[in-house]
């Protein structure tokens, strides 16, 4: 994998993730003037809350985990001097994950995901909501598992010498974002889904918000760690 097939792996999900941040900008400066009362005509809960969802995962998603996988795959590639390990999975990963944005984001702008970036159950958002993060996830494995192969790898190749810090911190990153997904993944899968789609009539909002607090919490070091 040469340096410009690289640049264009690595560009493409930089792209997604400033493109999220823009559309984020633009509703943070809505909520505002909505909230202000300046403008009558922007008076809306139902675009309000819409909004606020959809600003809170393009921040805390969706810029952050394709911005992370962009770095590094670059980071990956530059300290290491090696290809990409295997560049057709990691475009595979990066097209789950967009997929998933997308799905997530129709239900998001449509009013039918208005559960804040937390989801936090009883509150129902549409199922096709629940299945876009699943994707998003997903695909972010996939990424991270390209980062374990390629630190293995190369230390295996060069037993004595120290792993180059920035590509340490990246894999030590990516563990730690598979550990601690593994919390909203459970309860997507075996609460939310199911309640969506009418499998169960009961969830124990309790053990939902435990699932997220697992994600929610490390997921602050996950966004640290690339700065």
């Amino acid at each position: 994998m040469d340096d410009a097939a690289v640049r264009k792996l690595a560009l493409s999900h930089f792209w997604v993730a400033f493109a999220a941040f823009i559309l984020a900008c633009f509703m943070g400066e809505y909520q505002v003037l909505e909230r202000s009362g300046l403008i009558p005509a922007l008076d809306s809960p139902t675009v309000y809350f819409a909004s606020v969802s959809t600003h809170g995962v393009l921040m805390g998603f969706v810029l952050t985990t394709f911005f992370i996988m962009g770095f590094g795959y670059y980071t990956a590639t530059t300290s290491l001097k090696v290809p990409v390990w295997n560049p057709k999975l990691a475009w595979y990963g990066f097209w789950i994950s967009l997929l998933g944005t997308a799905m997530a984001a129709v239900p998001l702008l449509t009013g039918k995901a208005s559960v804040l970036y937390t989801f936090y159950l009883p509150i129902q958002a549409h199922v096709a909501f629940y299945f876009g993060a699943v994707l998003l996830v997903v695909g972010s494995w996939i990424w991270c598992g390209i980062m374990v192969v390629m630190f293995a790898q190369w230390k295996k190749n060069h037993p004595k010498q120290p792993v180059p810090l920035a590509m340490f911190a990246t894999t030590a990153n990516a563990l730690l974002w598979l550990w601690t997904s593994v919390g909203v993944a459970l309860e997507v899968l075996f609460q939310a889904i199911p309640l969506a789609l009418g499998w169960i009539d009961t969830v124990d909002p309790g053990l939902a918000r435990t699932l997220f607090a697992w994600t929610l919490h490390p997921i602050v070091y996950f966004w640290l760690i690339p700065a």
